[in-house]
């Protein structure tokens, strides 16, 4: 019998990670209230966070958020970041309603932080389209099924902002989260 040869082509990896030791979870979850207010709760007017009227998130953003996933693309793509820029943005979804699947396009790397607990999950889908077709149920159960993450408060969750996800629809009052998408330099 002869042997068989074995490749992995590509990879997909998340960083799931839990800051509510290190970050002000209050404070995080007051500024994106705030902005919430400001914005009548209206999901279409996202708002870029300002740093003058929301220090802590940026302050979070800058000083840990940011060194992690300057770290995961070191660890991941094993390449050390010479500029990043930076867009931080909050999304608050009201119960009942939820996110079809997207994904982030223009910024490479995306980090999505939950100031509070939610029961709605994150479901992050396999890249590779339509892998799953003609496979049957055992096996698209366990190799290509979404991954589920119900966040938890002070979760941050680092990918790929190729990688398709959507939101289930919120069973809490409103589910808070801050994103930042990061864009790479290109001419670099």
């Amino acid at each position: 019998m002869n042997t068989m040869n074995y490749v992995v082509p590509w990879k997909d990896t998340l960083a799931v990670n839990n800051l509510k030791d290190i970050v002000d979870l209050e404070a995080l979850r007051d500024e994106l209230f705030n902005l919430s207010l400001m914005t009548d709760n209206e999901d279409e007017t996202q708002e870029f966070v300002n740093a003058d009227l929301f220090p802590e998130i940026i302050r979070t953003r800058d000083n840990i958020i940011t060194p992690m996933v300057t770290q995961y693309a070191l660890d991941i793509f094993e390449y050390a970041i010479p500029e990043i820029i930076v867009e931080t943005n909050a999304k608050w979804i009201k119960e009942g309603e939820g996110l079809f699947p997207h994904f982030h396009p223009g910024s490479c790397l995306s980090a999505i932080f939950y100031p509070g607990d939610s029961d709605s999950g994150l479901n992050i889908f396999d890249p590779r389209g339509n892998a799953c077709r003609g496979y049957p149920k055992p096996i698209r159960n366990r190799f290509m099924s979404a991954y589920r993450l119900s966040p938890k408060a002070g979760d941050l969750v680092i990918l790929p902002s190729y990688l398709q996800h959507s939101v289930s629809y919120v069973k809490e009052e409103v589910r808070l989260s801050l994103l930042h998408e990061y864009y790479l330099r290109s001419d670099l």
